[in-house]
C-alpha cells in the first residue's frame, strides 16, 4: 500500500503594520524641564551674561536668582526668581536681550535650562504652554511694578518691612504661627531689592529683632508675627 506524505507549506506570517504612538503633548512648562540636568551655581556666579542672554530659558529648582542690568558700571536689579519659577522667558519673543545678566543670589543655587529654539517649537500650537509663558512674563512685570510702587509710596524703613512680609510668605515655610525662611538673604541683597542701603536693612532688622517680631542668623530668618509686620506697612 502506497502512502503519500503531504508536506504542508509553512504559513506566511500575517503582515503587521508598525503603529507609531503619538508623543504626548507637553501641557506645562515644568514638564519641559523635568528630565533636563541641573547645574549648581555658587553665590555670585554668573548664570548668563549680556552676551548670551538670548540663548536659553531657565527654571530655578533651588535658591534665588537675580536678573540685573548695568548702567555706567552700576548694577540695577530688574527681577529676582525663586524655586519653581522660570526666568528669561522674554527671550522667546525678543531675540535681542542685550543688557541683562543673571547670577545666583544664594549658595548652591540650582537651575535647569532649555534652548530658546526648542522652547519655541514646543509652544507652537500649544495654547496651555503659551498661556503659562505669558503668565510668567506678566508676573515678572507685576513684581517690577510692585517695587516701583514701594519706592514711591513707602519710606526706606517700611520698604524693608514690606519686603520681609512678602518674602516670608513666598519663600518661607509656616511652622505654627511663625514663618521660617531658609536660606536667608544677605542684608546687601535685601537692600538691592528694596532700593535701600545695607546699613538701613541692618538697622531695620535689628529693631524688629529687639521687638521680638523676627529672629535671624546668617542661615535662616524667622518671622514671628507676620500680622504685626503687615500692620506696620498699612496692609493689615
Amino acid at each position: 500500500m502506497m502512502t503519500l506524505d503531504y508536506v504542508r507549506s509553512p504559513k506566511k506570517p500575517f503582515p503587521v503594520q508598525a503603529i507609531s504612538m503619538p508623543t504626548p503633548a507637553v501641557h506645562s512648562c515644568s514638564s519641559l524641564f523635568d528630565k533636563l540636568p541641573e547645574k549648581v551655581y555658587k553665590k555670585g556666579e554668573t548664570i548668563f551674561s549680556q552676551r548670551n542672554a538670548h540663548l536659553h530659558v531657565y527654571r530655578v529648582t533651588k535658591g534665588i536668582v537675580k536678573i540685573y542690568s548695568l548702567h555706567d558700571g552700576k548694577e540695577m536689579l530688574e527681577d529676582y526668581c525663586q524655586k519653581g519659577e522660570m526666568f528669561n522667558c522674554e527671550a522667546l519673543f525678543d531675540a535681542d536681550r542685550g543688557g541683562l545678566a543673571a547670577e545666583a543670589m544664594t549658595q548652591l543655587t540650582t537651575v535647569k535650562k532649555i534652548p530658546v529654539l526648542a522652547f519655541r517649537q514646543a509652544m507652537m500650537g500649544n495654547a496651555p504652554l503659551y498661556k503659562e509663558v505669558l503668565k510668567t512674563v506678566s508676573n515678572s512685570l507685576n513684581r517690577t511694578q510692585e517695587r516701583l510702587r514701594r519706592m514711591t509710596l513707602l519710606n526706606s524703613h517700611h520698604r524693608v518691612i514690606d519686603f520681609l512680609a512678602d518674602h516670608a510668605v513666598k519663600s518661607g515655610r509656616r511652622v505654627g504661627y511663625e514663618w521660617v525662611v531658609k536660606p536667608a538673604m544677605t542684608h546687601q541683597d535685601m537692600g538691592n531689592i528694596t532700593g535701600t542701603s545695607r546699613q538701613t536693612v541692618t538697622t531695620v532688622l535689628n529693631e524688629l529683632r529687639r521687638e521680638r517680631l523676627i529672629h535671624f542668623t546668617r542661615n535662616y530668618l524667622i518671622v514671628r508675627d507676620l500680622d504685626a509686620l503687615l500692620k506696620m506697612t498699612g496692609r493689615e
